[in-house]
């Protein structure tokens, strides 16, 4: 009996600490399977989103962050990405779940909705932009330049989408000038070519045309594009309707457009027809340097029924008509050729730029004039923003906001000063101005920007057979909204 208690004490005694074994065990197994249905998923989410697996470590959504993310500057010549912050590995599955199975995925990092088909094949997505001027003209000799006025210097509205990988669409109607007219209206072809990226084009697109020529006004740093894009023109203006294609490399491009009149062209008479050209190259491409050279040039063949070749342009904002440089008067133009070099520099948050132009119109009585541009410019990111170029194309795009002001932060701060000059007087009915503009820019994110233009003028439009020149200032504020 004493041995039958001494084995029941000890099994009573070796039981609990068995149980206690096989607990253990259980629960570290279901910790390693744990793990691995975790690494599957990161696995799986990675395959869909085409993106490295997210940190598993990161905070839930409710859990507020004791210390705010890091924000670095977007590389010297990268494309605008979106401002979210990367959401939870339960919400990025939660967002693919729901994109396939609903059949679509709806993407808000451009500031509008974009709708993309679960595979991929087709998008949509509308675009658009406010821009509204305020301003104020002062020291002129000339009474009815004193204005003060407010513009809707372009409300514009479109749409946007790609069908499967290679077709894309884009449309855009403008309200802008007191007028309606169509801007953007294209089909484009994506696809290699001899081992790049190339773009074939049919219908209503921008020239290709110098760094603030071949950019959008929401893009550029001034709140219009400097005089050697505005007045080293075709007589079409800043858009023709026609064919355009475009080759891109690594830090280079080369475009060609052959067009006919703009597409709201009245249709009295047969359409002129320009080609143009335009190559840029990016010699230097580091993380703290970049360089930007250019090239472009036109020929024209003028419409028999242009009877205004030349552009007339305005050098104190465009809300004061009363102020703008003479185009002069060219009876009978046929012909025109036009050209162009760039060059500018990129270090962190600094930039630098400048661009000349000419122009020579020729008549049917054999009459020739020459017209000449150029201008230079620069500017500072005071927030530690990079300059918005883009390497892809060599144009201006808009900055990644690094705090923006909607979210609590301060916003992206630019300086930026230029000088610039415009002669049509070779044409004796014709003028010339300068322009001295200082402007700072606040983008409040990457789709709001406040802006503030002082410019100091000077005009000399000739008037009843003399020279009258004129010298004063003006000061434009702008609010825009592009998206």
């Amino acid at each position: 009996m004493f041995r039958a208690s001494l084995l029941a004490t000890s099994l009573l005694i070796a039981a609990p600490a068995a149980a206690q074994d096989a607990d253990v065990a259980t629960l570290a197994r279901l910790v390693r399977e744990q793990a691995a249905r975790i690494e599957r998923l990161e696995a799986r989410l990675a395959a869909v989103e085409g993106t490295a697996a997210a940190a598993t470590d990161a905070p839930p959504p409710q859990v507020a962050q004791t210390t705010p993310p890091v924000r670095t500057p977007a590389p010297l010549g990268q494309s605008l990405p979106s401002d979210a912050h990367p959401p939870s590995l339960e919400a990025r599955m939660a967002r693919v779940e729901r994109a396939q199975r609903e059949n679509a995925h709806v993407d808000w990092s451009k500031g509008t909705p974009e709708f993309v088909s679960a595979d991929g094949a087709l998008s949509f997505r509308p675009r658009g932009r406010i821009l509204i001027d305020a301003g104020t003209t002062t020291g002129s000799d000339v009474a009815n330049r004193n204005v003060t006025a407010t513009q809707a210097r372009s409300l514009r509205l479109g749409i946007e989408g790609t069908f499967g990988k290679h077709l894309s669409y884009l449309l855009e109607g403008d309200f802008a000038d007191n007028e309606v007219a169509i801007k953007s209206a294209y089909l484009a072809w994506t696809t290699g070519f001899l081992g790049e990226q190339a773009e074939f084009a049919l219908g209503n697109r921008l020239n290709d045309r110098g760094l603030d020529g071949s950019s959008g006004t929401i893009a550029v740093p001034f709140l219009e594009r400097n005089v050697v894009a505005q007045g080293i023109i075709p007589a079409r203006g800043f858009f023709g309707l026609g064919a355009a294609a475009r080759v891109y490399g690594k830090g280079w491009h080369v475009g060609v457009q052959l067009s006919g009149d703009d597409i709201a062209n009245p249709g009295t008479a047969g359409d002129g027809m320009t080609i143009a050209a335009r190559a840029h190259w990016n010699p230097v491409r580091t993380d703290d340097w970049l360089v930007h050279l250019g090239l472009w040039g036109f020929h024209e063949r003028l419409a028999s029924d242009v009877s205004r070749p030349t552009r007339s342009i305005a050098v104190g904002g465009f809300y004061n008509d009363n102020l703008r440089i003479a185009p002069g008067s060219f009876p009978g133009p046929v012909s025109g050729d036009g050209y162009g070099v760039e060059l500018g520099t990129f270090h962190h948050s600094l930039w630098a730029y400048a661009e000349a132009g000419s122009r020579q119109l020729a008549n049917r009585a054999g009459d020739t004039t020459h017209q000449n541009a150029w201008a230079v410019q620069g500017g500072w990111f005071l927030t530690g923003e990079t300059p918005p170029y883009l390497t892809r194309g060599g144009v201006w795009s808009r900055p990644k906001v690094l705090r923006p002001f909607t979210t609590g932060g301060s916003g992206a701060v630019e300086l930026a000063a230029r000088y610039e000059e415009l002669d049509y007087s070779d044409n004796p009915t014709a003028g010339r101005g300068t322009a001295l503009t200082l402007g700072v820019n606040w983008y409040l994110n990457n789709f709001v920007r406040l802006q503030l233009n002082a410019i100091d003028w000077l005009l000399a439009n000739p008037v009843a057979g003399a020279i009258a020149r004129d010298h004063g200032r003006s000061l434009i504020g702008r609010a825009q909204i592009a998206f």
